[in-house]
Order: C-alpha cells, then sequence, then structure tokens
C-alpha cells in the first residue's frame, strides 16, 4: 500500500487535489479509536507509512490553484506539529500568515471570491410567467355597449 506511486487511483492524472483527499481520508482512519487497538498495529503502521510516502509526494507535484498551494501548506503545518520541534511555533504561525496572503492575493487577482469547499447550491429564479393576453377590443354593437 505504502509504494503506491498512484494513490489517487487515477491513470497518471494524481493532482494535489487528489492527494489531498488520500491525506485527509489516512489522517481520519488514523484518528480512529479503533486502529489504536493492539490487533489493529500492522494496519496502523501500513496507514503510517502510505501517509509519510503522500506526504512526500506532494513536493512533487504542482498546485493549479491558489487552494491547491493552501493545500501544500496544510500539509506542511500538520507534519510541524508532529515534530517535537521546541520553540519553533512561529513556523506554523508564518504559513499561517502565508496561507491568508494567498488567499487575498487570490480575491484581488480574480476580483471574486475564492471558493471555499462548502455545498454548491444553484438559485434558481422562476421563470417569468407570460403575459395575459390583452383582451379584444369590444364592438360598439355589442348589447353590454347598448344598454348604457
Amino acid at each position: 500500500m505504502a509504494e503506491s506511486k498512484n494513490p489517487a487511483g487515477l491513470d497518471g492524472a494524481t493532482s494535489v487535489s487528489a492527494l489531498g483527499l488520500r491525506w485527509a481520508a489516512l489522517r481520519g482512519m488514523l484518528a480512529s479509536p479503533l486502529i489504536e487497538a493492539d490487533e489493529q498495529r500492522p494496519l496502523r503502521d501500513e496507514l503510517l507509512r502510505e501517509l509519510q510516502v503522500i506526504e512526500q509526494d506532494f513536493a512533487t507535484l504542482p498546485a493549479r490553484s491558489p487552494i491547491e498551494i493552501s493545500a501544500k501548506i496544510d500539509v506542511v503545518k500538520q507534519v510541524l506539529r508532529q515534530l517535537p520541534l521546541e520553540g519553533q511555533a512561529w513556523l506554523t504561525d508564518l504559513l499561517d500568515s502565508v496561507q491568508t496572503d494567498l488567499r487575498a492575493a487570490g480575491l484581488r487577482a480574480t476580483g471574486r471570491p475564492e471558493r471555499t469547499g462548502g455545498p454548491l447550491s444553484r438559485t434558481f429564479q422562476p421563470r417569468p410567467e407570460p403575459a395575459p393576453a390583452a383582451p379584444a377590443p369590444q364592438d360598439a354593437a355589442e348589447p353590454s355597449a347598448i344598454a348604457s
């Protein structure tokens, strides 16, 4: 499992987004209390090896958008949190600042807000109803016109 050079299962089309999804899934599995059981130790070790391979693979893939650059920064921040670096919390703060700058630059460059990955919703506007047909002009010879 850890030797996979195509962790996203895509034929030569691995992207930062695909790796990011795989990375998040592995981290979720490793966070499960079930994986901490002694009988799951071989599986946990294999998942940890695969996670390390994926983290290293991020360095080889080009990011295609500010969101993917931000995802790469998230991976670095997570790895930094796990390292026993005393007095190096400023590195994570620096990366947080870079991400904020990146998002702001993305907003300025596109002139529109960046997608946040939230649920998609489409606003449908009701079709305008056709205007009612204009009433036909009344003929002066109609009985209602004569009664007046």
